[in-house]
């Protein structure tokens, strides 16, 4: 009986030490340089889980497929769900912190609800061999991604119940300024130099 129980010991220690980390070593070293900012923790994450998207989707476009292919699309699945966890459990801590999240939440439900669509298509494309390949990895993404968005808007509800809703559309759309820079809109300087990063809507 000792003899088993060392067994089992030794082999859940074997695998909590192989555990696979959804983050490359560039991405942990962004993620640290980033702790002491929500908004840009969140965006770094989502940006990491939509490299996963996007990933996923060229290879379920390719007009060649691999052999390979479904086994690697079940790995950056399993990415996937590893990263929107390491999503969820940050915005938890922050809004325990009582940190702003407004625009990072907007930012979530819009990026997760995309993310859900592409999961969808790629469940709906892949042959039935492909889809025995990465059936259980789609099912945990697929699960993560439910179970955060529910949590976001929870938040998100709970944010607006405490700091009232985004004063209009140009205060909410303020995160997304950088994204459109191409455009021919007149944004006002940035007199901190830090690119709109902390920047927190007026007081309601």
């Amino acid at each position: 009986m000792r003899l088993l129980a060392v067994v089992l010991f030794v082999a859940l220690a074997a695998g909590a030490q192989t555990k696979h980390d959804p983050l490359t070593a560039r991405e942990v070293d962004q993620m640290r340089d980033s702790a002491q900012d929500p908004k840009k923790r969140v965006d770094l994450l989502l940006s990491f889980a939509r490299e996963r998207v996007m990933a996923i989707e060229r290879l379920r476009m390719a007009a060649k497929p691999g052999p390979n292919d479904p086994s690697t699309i079940a790995e950056l699945l399993t990415d996937l769900a590893g990263l929107i966890d390491e999503l969820d459990d940050n915005l938890s801590m922050y809004n325990g912190h009582s940190e702003d999240l407004r625009h990072p939440l907007h930012h979530v439900l819009d990026a997760e609800a995309d993310f859900q669509k592409k999961l969808a298509e790629l469940d709906e494309s892949a042959t039935s061999a492909q889809r025995r390949r990465f059936a259980t990895a789609l099912a945990d993404a697929s699960d993560s991604l439910k179970t955060s968005s529910d949590s976001a808007r929870a938040m998100m509800a709970d944010q607006i119940n405490k700091k009232g809703e985004l004063k209009d559309k140009a205060d909410r759309n303020d995160s997304n300024r950088s994204a459109h820079s191409g455009n021919n809109q007149t944004l006002s300087p940035d007199a901190t130099g830090m690119g709109g990063i902390g920047h927190k809507p007026p007081e309601q």
